[in-house]
């Protein structure tokens, strides 16, 4: 009889628990379901749905036309050629340079890492918009306003992604330093040839987070920008936008081709950004 109970109560347990899963899965899949069904709908159409369920489904008329217009009204393949400069520029050298800092905290022993960790922990809960104009100071003092250099060199160290690092490499064994070390190799080939090719799980995470970073920052480019030379993306939209009018379609549409990479990315590195969730390095 207990026996029957249990089973009926973890029956109950797994069921509600299974709802619980769908729930916040439907909360963060409906915004990109609707951004995508109302892409392809008129202006009037997206209005008329807005409030009933018809919102989120493919009914009535449906069109390819925001999107066209999009492709003609902003440029767009202008801003993302300079998106996508910025981003391959960015995370390259978001996931090496943040990658050594962390291997170097997490692996080397010297006077004050400890301290080092602290600030890095610290700086990393002080928000972007706390230093914004420090950098922009910088920025300009090295005369790199309006490039691509300006764009990507400056936010490349981020304190978040030198503690992932930090943890990742803090959890290799110190065996594979030693071995390396007393067959003749140094602090750098051990790195590069080691521990780097140990680390694609936490490179790619990132890369993911890099990019997704970098592909829609907004306030950065807004500042270091001076014309359409440069400007990337999130720049783009407000032409779609004026004191008369708001081409909602068009907006959805904007919104769904900028988030396609995002996805594109993640799928190529979803393996090693999943595998990096479960673990943390290599257990001697």
């Amino acid at each position: 009889m207990r026996s029957a109970m249990s089973k009926e109560k973890r029956m109950v347990y797994r069921i509600l628990m299974y709802a619980g899963y769908i729930l916040i899965a439907f909360l963060f899949i409906a915004p990109i379901v609707y951004m995508v069904v109302s892409s392809m709908k008129t202006d009037a159409q997206i209005v008329a749905d807005m409030s009933t369920y018809k919102a989120f489904l493919p009914v009535g008329t449906l069109t390819m036309d925001n999107f066209v217009q999009v492709i003609r009204k902003v440029n767009f393949m202008k801003f993302f050629k300079n998106s996508a400069v910025v981003a391959v520029i960015n995370v390259s050298l978001v996931t090496i340079v943040n990658a050594m800092i962390g291997y170097a905290l997490g692996m080397l022993d010297f006077k004050g890492k400890n301290i080092l960790v602290s600030l890095i922990i610290a700086l990393s809960i002080i928000p972007t918009e706390a230093v914004i104009i420090n950098r922009f100071m910088v920025a300009n003092r090295l005369h790199m306003l309006n490039s691509y250099a300006g764009l990507a060199l400056p936010t490349i160290g981020y304190p978040m992604y030198i503690f992932l690092y930090y943890n990742h490499f803090k959890g290799m064994p110190k065996e594979l330093m030693e071995a390396a070390i007393v067959d003749g190799e140094s602090y750098g080939g051990i790195f590069w040839r080691i521990m780097l090719p140990l680390s694609k799980p936490i490179c790619a995470t990132v890369t993911i987070m890099g990019f997704i970073r970098s592909w829609g920052d907004l306030l950065w480019p807004t500042l270091v920008t001076r014309d359409e030379t440069y400007r990337t993306l999130p720049l783009a939209l407000r032409a779609l936008s004026t004191d008369v009018y708001i081409f909602w379609g068009q907006i959805f549409a904007f919104a769904t081709l900028t988030t396609l990479p995002v996805f594109i990315i993640f799928l190529l590195f979803q393996k090693q950004f999943i595998q990096s969730l479960t673990m943390s390095g290599i257990k001697g």
